[in-house]
């Protein structure tokens, strides 16, 4: 050990190595090593930096990288590796700027133009962005990032056959690459394409969750990220999915017995992590469900109708009671018995819950619920045929926007629900299908709206999560939110301006009876 403390190029060949093949607690301590005698040394703190970005750890990576660069300060690749870091963190400002520097120091360091042109493209800067992701492909083309916020860029500023282009060649390229898939998906979502848009959600969602049982047609597995979220809500949720799409013979039989094993991994989760907390585990770790972990196993085709989806309810007045400002209004028999219940059993049925992210407490408010969005499994043909068919029938509300973007959230039986929050959009749709039996509070499990509009100068940090720039905002305001109470069938459609939070939640036990809310947002903000 100490010969080779002695030899710092040794030790930083070893983590460089063992960072390549992920043995990420190897590069880790070869690093670390290097700093036990060589206080500050730059590679070994810059590599240090790229093994905690590895392991998800953010903000040790930034600590890593910042040091590094103090020692280091003309290295253009390491400015480049933290303002890589404090994008994944969500600083994109600062990112852009680090970036910026390493230009400087190196113009032709295509990452660096990465940095810039991705974090400017998230910034909503889509004319900023043009120039550096162009240079980046002059100086290495195919990037697929690259081309993901260009196609996003171009969409943007309105050119969306170039945009259209650029999303088909980063497919072309990679046809795993999930978010390309997505994004074209949506741009065809936008020129009411909905078949070639769900083509592509399929596309890209196979490239990302298919399993040996889904959808069976004998192509290699995604493989899984270096790291997985993982939680008890979720594992809860999935225990009682499996059981029962298993006790309904919806499971191919050598799954018949996974259920146990999904409770066997929540009890470990339990007791290594507590019930509360969300972590990143390797997918080795899984075990006995790293096959079925995340990944769809069950898909329930559900498709148009040739009959109309809608109910038979009053649309001239629906539309009355939206034109009184601020704009809200809800109704009640959306959808017709058969397409309610279509829907309802694919949601049921599709194991499409993968969004683990919303498992945490604020301040005394508990949040434990699972989403699924337009782009990852929330994509049946059926789900485009209500949108489709809520814009003709009432044109005065939606004049002609043009859906942006779905999802599905699926609860725990008792919840405080989601914070007060805006949307980015014209018009937001909220409806609910779970049967009113399963709600044990007739007077609330809705949705609360407050009828005042977010400032126009908010951006989307301000209005959909900075809750308490949002209080203080509405306490200012003086006004009295509406309480729309749970029912099955009911839509509440809304100004997207207007801030809303999900109401106390009191269901009863069991699978079938968790609360579903479907959301579509149509149009943009401004």
């Amino acid at each position: 050990m100490t010969a080779a403390a002695d030899d710092p190029g040794r030790l930083l060949a070893i983590a460089a190595e063992a960072l390549k093949r992920g043995a990420l607690i190897e590069a880790e301590q070869a690093s670390r090593q290097v700093l036990d005698r060589h206080r500050g040394h730059p590679e070994a703190l810059n590599l240090l930096g790229l093994t905690q970005l590895a392991r998800d750890r953010k903000a040790e990576a930034i600590d890593a990288f910042r040091r590094a660069v103090g020692r280091a300060p003309k290295s253009a690749l390491i400015r480049c590796n933290l303002a890589y870091a404090y994008r994944a963190d969500g600083r994109l400002e600062d990112a852009v700027r680090e970036a910026q520097r390493a230009v400087r120091l190196d113009p032709n360091l295509t990452a660096a133009h990465t940095v810039i042109g991705t974090s400017l493209a998230d910034l909503d800067r889509p004319g900023a962005a043009l120039d550096p992701l162009l240079r980046a492909l002059e100086q290495q083309p195919g990037l697929g990032r690259v081309l993901l916020a260009l196609a996003k860029s171009l969409r943007a500023l309105g050119r969306e056959d170039e945009a259209k282009a650029r999303y088909e060649e980063a497919v072309a390229a990679d046809p795993r690459f999930t978010e390309a898939w997505v994004g074209l998906g949506w741009l065809h979502v936008g020129q009411r394409r909905y078949e070639e848009a769900v083509r592509c959600f399929r596309a890209g969602l196979v490239a990302k969750r298919a399993s040996r049982w889904w959808p069976d047609d004998g192509k290699p597995l995604p493989p899984p990220g270096p790291l997985v979220p993982i939680n008890t809500p979720k594992l809860s949720h999935d225990i009682e999915q499996l059981a029962y799409l298993s006790g309904r013979g919806l499971l191919p039989a050598e799954l018949a017995g996974i259920a146990a094993d999904y409770a066997a991994a929540k009890e470990q989760i339990e007791r290594l992590h507590g019930a509360s907390a969300t972590v990143m585990i390797p997918p080795s770790d899984l075990g006995p469900i790293a096959e079925t972990y995340l990944r769809i196993v069950r898909w329930r085709e559900t498709s148009r109708h040739e009959a109309p989806v809608l109910g038979d309810f009053d649309r001239a007045g629906a539309e009355r009671r939206y034109a009184v400002k601020p704009g809200i209004c809800w109704i009640d028999g959306l959808l017709t018995p058969r397409a309610l219940e279509d829907l309802r059993r694919f949601c049921l049925e599709s194991t499409i819950w993968n969004d683990v992210t919303h498992n945490f407490d604020e301040g005394k408010t508990r949040h434990a619920y699972l989403g699924t969005y337009g782009g990852d499994g929330f994509s049946a043909p059926l789900l485009f045929q209500i949108a489709e068919d809520l814009t003709r029938a009432m044109p005065t509300i939606f004049k002609d926007h043009r859906l942006t973007q779905m999802w599905a959230y699926k609860y725990e039986p008792r919840l405080e629900g989601i914070g007060i929050h805006g949307d980015n959009a014209a018009v937001n749709v909220n409806f609910w299908i779970t049967p009113d039996e399963a709600n044990l509070n007739p007077e609330s499990g809705g949705l609360i709206v407050y009828p005042v509009e977010a400032p126009a100068a908010w951006d989307f940090d301000d209005y959909n999560k900075d809750r308490r720039k949002i209080r203080r905002f509405l306490e200012s305001a003086g006004v009295v939110p509406v309480n729309i109470p749970y029912r099955q069938n009911r839509v509440v459609i809304f100004n997207s301006d207007l801030f809303h939070a999900t109401a106390p939640l009191d269901f009863k036990p069991g699978y079938e009876n968790r609360r579903v809310n479907v959301t579509m947002l149509f149009g943009k903000r401004f």
